[in-house]
């Protein structure tokens, strides 16, 4: 079965040796909305590793933030950290190597290259646009590990006010209060939330250790407050402008140690922020240019101690990071058939550290990243159309003056024989730019480290078939991914020591068996060459969604989904491997709408598995939820 899929992939990546970049023809795809965003396809159209998961909360489930809608999606992990941040996993992708953004703007990832999903609201998101395989020049430089792209909602014109509640157990609480409208010429939206949680419980067959007696989950309270707003509006008839900003708040935020170690640790003052300024000006009917200023920054103090009751101060650090960037882009549609865009991307991070070691006194660090890109679509008639891209990157830094160059090429065929299939191929070369940390750092830093390198091949088919008399929906890909250049400590530096191919394949199943029944099931596989001298931890070689929506009488609906992973490979504090067993989580839920008002309950983990994200950090056991929304 492996030998099969490998040969099959590489003879695939062997089409596509060229180094280009695809990510299935949606990545490489950007479609305009209001003002601009670079999205995927539609989620009917979408093939090869594209997914597109709409937020539904309190339908399908009762997500409270990014992290959480992750959790049960094959191929993709989703797990703690060893700071209570989130690891996130593409195919075996590390989070510093996965581009997060929202509407097509990158979020600051920090001195530590890893944007925290647990603290990333989803009250105004209303799509999820994951991009596994090859991505496009559009989206920037480092996405060697794929995109993750949330995509905003839009103001209606029929409503003005949205509240939102949802509780869950042990005081886990969201209080959610917006208000937006979309006018003639313009639109607005204001948010607001409260998140709250007095710390997970534990499933009840957890087995206690020296650090960690069960029950409610040491150490993992938080409040978090988010504000968040903006307007858009028609300028001069033709031009249309747009200003975002928010921020997020966490007065104090106690994190949990891994239960074989004793650490008692928190944050004060976390805080995160942006803004953002956004224009399409048209300049004829085929042409427009699109421009996006955007500030991202983000800050904390963080304090270890040498008890439980955080009296013994061992460790006061603090934080400070931002991004600065520019994004113009220019598309011409020059016929029916072709369309070019052209643009640059120019990013400043700066980080600065103070703490009770090394670093005495604020030390700061910049680095500089430039990219020219450029992308023609063309499509050969009604059936077949191309993708090629191409970004070209340059960095600096205040240790390494000098610019390096990279070429980011990418290339991607779509070709739909008939109205009921579609396929695919795709090939790209992209980077991941070492992290502050992994450059900067006084212990282990290396201002010369190269950035890591991916070629991606990816194939991809979608079709629609009649089985029994009922519509099916059948998907699937095979990727394969040559990795080099991975950083990693060694010598107590940062270097460039490691390589892995990795390559496997995932399925999707959608079908009605019944009038009230929609069905859905997704399979991936991800493995990779035993002479890879790297090892692919958190992310499982199977994994499986099972989901079902059933229409109940009274209009309420009943969601059932079941995800499987399994055995995993985890680092502890040492270094050292373990493996993780495999488990089945089983969640119910209950939804009744009508005109203004939807009301939910659900239960979670319904048969109390007990089992770890990551060595040492179990997840919750047993949990349920339930909450209401209105809009008026």
């Amino acid at each position: 079965m492996k030998q099969a899929l490998l040969i099959l992939v590489a003879s695939l990546s062997a089409v596509c040796v060229l180094i280009g970049q695809n990510t299935a023809p949606d990545s490489l795809k950007q479609y305009q909305l209001f003002p601009i965003r670079v999205v995927a396809d539609l989620p009917e159209q979408t093939i090869g590793g594209v997914v597109v998961k709409p937020i539904l909360r309190g339908e399908t489930d009762s997500s409270m933030n990014l992290r959480e809608v992750f959790e049960n999606i094959p191929g993709i992990s989703s797990t703690y950290g060893s700071k209570d941040e989130s690891n996130l996993r593409l195919r075996g992708f590390r989070k510093n190597e996965v581009k997060i953004m929202v509407d097509g703007r990158p979020l600051n990832s920090g001195y530590f290259g890893n944007v925290d999903l647990n603290n990333i609201s989803l009250a105004d998101i209303k799509d999820v646009v994951v991009i596994k395989g090859p991505a496009s020049s559009l989206y920037g430089t480092g996405t060697m590990g794929g995109v993750v792209n949330l995509i905003t909602r839009d103001p209606s014109r029929d409503t003005w006010i949205k509240l939102g509640v949802t509780a869950k157990r042990n005081n886990t609480n969201l209080f959610e209060l917006g208000s937006a409208h979309s006018f003639d010429a313009w639109n607005y939206h204001l948010y607001a939330s409260r998140e709250n949680t007095d710390g997970i419980v534990v499933s009840g067959s957890f087995e206690p250790t020296g650090y960690e007696n069960g029950g409610v989950r040491n150490n993992s309270h938080k409040t978090a407050y988010t504000l968040n707003g903006g307007v858009n509006f028609d300028f001069l008839d033709y031009h249309e402008l747009g200003f975002t900003a928010g921020v997020t708040y966490i007065g104090r935020k106690e994190i949990p140690s891994s239960i074989f170690e004793s650490k008692y640790r928190l944050y004060r003052d976390w805080q995160k922020s942006q803004a953002t300024a956004m224009g399409v000006f048209r300049l004829d009917p085929v042409t427009s240019l699109n421009t996006m200023f955007y500030y991202d920054n983000a800050s904390d103090h963080y304090f270890e101690y040498n008890d439980p009751h955080y009296q013994y101060l061992s460790v006061d650090s603090m934080m400070k990071n931002y991004t600065l960037g520019f994004n113009p882009r220019l598309d011409w549609q020059s016929s029916d058939a072709t369309k070019f865009s052209f643009g640059y991307r120019g990013e400043i991070f700066t980080s600065n550290r103070k703490d009770n070691g090394n670093y005495l006194t604020w030390t700061g660090h910049q680095m500089m990243l430039h990219q020219l890109f450029g992308q023609m679509e063309h499509s050969f008639g009604s059936k077949l159309k191309t993708t090629g891209s191409l970004g070209i990157v340059s960095s600096t830094s205040d240790l390494v003056p000098k610019p390096d160059w990279h070429f980011e090429p990418a290339v991607g065929i779509y070709y739909e024989p008939n109205r009921q299939s579609t396929l695919s191929l795709s090939c790209g070369y992209s980077t991941a730019y070492p992290t502050m940390r992994q450059q900067f750092s006084y212990e282990h830093g290396n201002p010369d480290l190269k950035p890591q390198t991916a070629i991606k091949s990816e194939f991809g088919v979608s079709r629609q078939v009649i089985l029994l008399g009922k519509d099916v929906s059948l998907g699937g890909s095979l990727y394969y991914n040559r990795t080099r250049d991975l950083i990693d400590e060694y010598q107590n530096l940062y270097q460039n020591i490691y390589r892995v191919d990795s390559y496997g394949g995932e399925l999707n199943l959608m079908l009605k068996p019944l009038p009230r029944l929609e069905a859905e099931a997704s399979y991936a596989y991800l493995s990779y060459r035993q002479d890879s001298d790297y090892r692919l931890t958190e992310s499982p070689q199977n994994s499986v969604e099972l989901k079902g929506r059933y229409q109940l009488p009274y209009k309420v609906v009943l969601n059932y989904s079941a995800s499987y992973k399994d055995i995993r490979y985890s680092q502890d504090s040492a270094g050292r491997y373990r493996v993780l067993d495999a488990y089945w989580v089983h969640n119910l839920q209950l939804s009744r709408k009508w005109k203004a008002y939807r009301v939910y309950f659900g239960l979670e983990n319904i048969f109390d598995t007990d089992y770890q994200s990551e060595w040492g950090f179990p997840e919750a056991g047993i949990n349920f939820n339930v909450g209401c929304q209105i809009e008026l």
